[in-house]
C-alpha cells in the first residue's frame, strides 16, 4: 500500500538574494557565470529608488547586488514599497495608480513597462486645510472603528487632545521640512500603547489589515527592532483615508518606552523631546557650535538607548551606579550664562541649551534606575561639552581640582617634597624642658597625648554623670 500521497508535507523555504528599500524594486536573475547567486539559479531584488523608469523586462540590465556587474535580466517581477506610485505596460492592459504600501506585480516577458514612484506627501493646497483634513479624519468612522477593534485586544490608543500647536508645528516644517507643509503626517498622531512586544505584533497585524475599514495602509516603518535615528523605539504606520484626502499617522510602542504624559512610567518624561526640541532647531554658527550639536545629538541617542532598552538592565544599572545628585556635588552655573540676560540667552542656541540643561540638572531628582542613568549621562554631556572637561562642573570637582593642584605645588616644590620624605614625627612634653638626661624617658608623641586627653575627659564626664544620677536617687528618697 503506497502510504506518500498521505505523508506530511513539508514547505520548501523560499530564498531571495538582496534588500527591497523605499520606492521601485525590481526582480530578476544574474547572468554573471562567476556570481554565486546565478550559480545557485537564485532570484535577486535590485533597488531603484524613487523617480521615473522604463524598461523591457529581457532588454534591460541592472548591477546585481551579489557579485556588482549589471547582469540581472529577465525581470520577472516589480515590488513598490512605501510610494505613491504608477505602472503600465505595452499590452494595452489597465493602467494602476496606487499609494498601498507594498504592491507586487508579475512582469511578462517582451513587455515594455513603465513605473512612476515618488515619496507619499499630502495634499493639502495649505497648512490650515491640512489641519482641517486632519482633524475630520481623526474623527471619522473609519479611524474610530479601527480604534475601537484595537481595543478590543486591550491595547492602548492614545489620540491627542488636540493638533499640535501652530507655533511650533511652523517651527518644524521650516527646520525640516524647508517650509513643506505636505511633508508633515504628525498634525493627528495616534499613539498606540501595548503591554508587550507580542501584543505590538498584534496592533501592528491588525493596522496593515485596515482595508476592511476602507483605510489603505500607505507606509510601514519598523523601527522596533532597528534603530531609528534617535534611537526612539515604535513602529510606524501611515494610513490614508480617501473621504478626506490625508494620511493619518498611527505610531505604536511599548508602555514601558512611552514617554506620554500620564501613561509613562519613566521620570521626567519631556526631558528627552525638550532637548529633541533644542537640537532640532539648531542651525550651528560655527565649528564649536556643530561640535556641541553633533555631541548633543549622541547624548539624545544615549537617552533614548535607556528610556527604550537598547541597552539592557545590566547596563542601564552600571550607569546608573554613577549617579551623584544636585544636593551632593552642586552642579555650578555655566560662566557662559554669566551676566547675559533673557534675551541675550533666548537670541543663541547655545546659551538656551547650556541653560535648559543647567535647570534640568539641578530640579531633577530621580529615584529609578532609568532616571538615574538619564541624570548620568545627561551631567556627562553637561561636564564635558557645555563646561568644558578641564573646568568644574561641580562644587565636587572644584574640591577635587583644589586637590589636584596642591598635590602639584607639592610635586613641583622640591624642598617640600624632600621635607616630606624625610619627616619624622616630633615628640612633646607635658612639662617644661630641662637640660639632662633625667626625664628623658618621660617623652611622648602628640598623637598619644591627645588620645589620653580625650580619654580622660570620656572618664571625668561617665563621672559626673554618675554622680548626678545618685543624687537624684536620694532626692526622690
Amino acid at each position: 500500500m503506497d502510504h506518500t500521497s498521505n505523508k506530511l508535507k513539508k514547505e520548501d523555504e523560499k530564498i531571495e538574494i538582496g534588500e527591497t528599500k523605499p520606492g521601485i524594486n525590481l526582480q530578476g536573475y544574474c547572468t554573471n557565470v562567476d556570481c554565486l547567486a546565478a550559480k545557485a539559479k537564485l532570484p535577486v531584488w535590485v533597488n531603484l529608488g524613487f523617480g521615473d523608469i522604463s524598461f523591457n523586462s529581457d532588454k534591460t540590465s541592472y548591477r546585481c547586488p551579489d557579485c556588482g556587474h549589471f547582469t540581472v535580466t529577465s525581470i520577472i517581477k516589480a515590488m513598490i514599497f512605501n510610494s505613491e506610485h504608477s505602472i503600465c505596460a505595452s499590452d494595452n492592459s489597465i493602467p494602476v495608480k496606487d499609494n498601498h504600501y507594498q504592491c507586487f506585480y508579475v512582469i511578462k516577458q517582451g513587455l515594455a513597462y513603465e513605473l512612476k514612484a515618488k515619496k507619499i506627501r499630502q495634499h493639502a493646497t495649505n497648512l490650515e486645510d491640512l489641519i482641517d483634513r486632519s482633524e475630520s479624519a481623526m474623527m471619522s468612522n473609519e479611524i474610530l472603528n479601527l480604534v475601537a477593534e484595537l481595543q478590543k485586544y486591550l491595547i492602548t490608543v492614545v489620540k491627542p487632545p488636540k493638533v499640535k500647536d501652530k507655533v511650533r508645528l511652523l517651527e518644524k516644517i521650516q527646520c525640516d521640512y524647508s517650509g513643506d507643509f505636505n511633508q508633515v503626517f504628525d498634525i493627528g498622531r495616534f499613539t498606540i500603547l501595548c503591554d508587550n512586544p507580542t501584543k505590538l505584533q498584534t496592533a501592528v497585524a491588525v493596522m496593515k489589515k485596515a482595508e476592511q475599514f476602507n483605510l489603505i495602509v500607505s507606509e510601514d516603518k519598523d523601527f522596533f527592532e532597528r534603530q531609528s535615528k534617535t534611537h526612539h523605539r515604535f513602529h510606524n504606520i501611515k494610513l490614508y483615508v480617501p473621504k478626506h484626502d490625508v494620511y493619518v499617522e498611527m505610531q505604536a510602542t511599548l508602555k514601558n518606552f512611552t514617554t506620554l504624559e500620564g501613561y509613562t512610567i519613566i521620570e521626567n518624561p519631556k526631558l528627552s523631546h525638550l532637548f529633541y526640541e533644542h537640537i532640532r532647531a539648531w542651525k550651528p554658527n560655527n565649528s564649536e557650535e556643530e561640535d556641541l550639536k553633533q555631541a548633543g545629538d549622541e547624548t539624545l541617542t544615549k537617552i533614548n538607548d535607556i528610556i527604550c532598552e537598547w541597552i539592557d538592565d545590566k547596563g542601564i544599572q552600571k550607569i546608573a551606579n554613577r549617579y551623584k545628585s544636585h544636593l551632593d556635588i552642586g552642579i555650578l552655573k555655566p560662566p557662559q550664562l554669566s551676566k547675559k540676560t533673557e534675551i541675550e540667552i533666548n537670541a543663541s542656541v547655545s546659551l538656551k541649551m547650556a541653560q535648559f540643561v543647567y535647570e534640568q540638572l539641578c530640579k531633577f531628582t530621580p529615584e529609578k534606575m532609568k532616571g538615574k542613568a538619564i541624570y548620568v549621562i545627561l551631567y556627562e554631556y553637561y561636564k564635558k561639552y557645555l563646561i568644558g572637561d578641564k573646568n568644574p562642573a561641580s562644587c565636587a570637582d572644584f574640591a577635587s581640582l583644589l586637590q589636584e593642584s596642591r598635590k602639584q605645588e607639592i610635586e613641583e616644590d622640591i624642598a617640600i617634597l624632600h621635607a616630606l620624605e624625610t619627616y619624622i614625627p616630633l615628640q612633646a612634653n607635658n612639662y617644661p624642658h630641662l637640660d639632662g638626661d633625667d626625664n628623658k624617658h618621660d617623652t611622648y608623641d602628640c598623637y598619644q597625648r591627645v588620645f589620653q586627653f580625650l580619654q580622660e575627659e570620656k572618664e571625668e564626664e561617665d563621672g559626673e554623670k554618675k554622680n548626678e544620677q545618685i543624687q537624684q536617687f536620694h532626692k526622690k528618697k
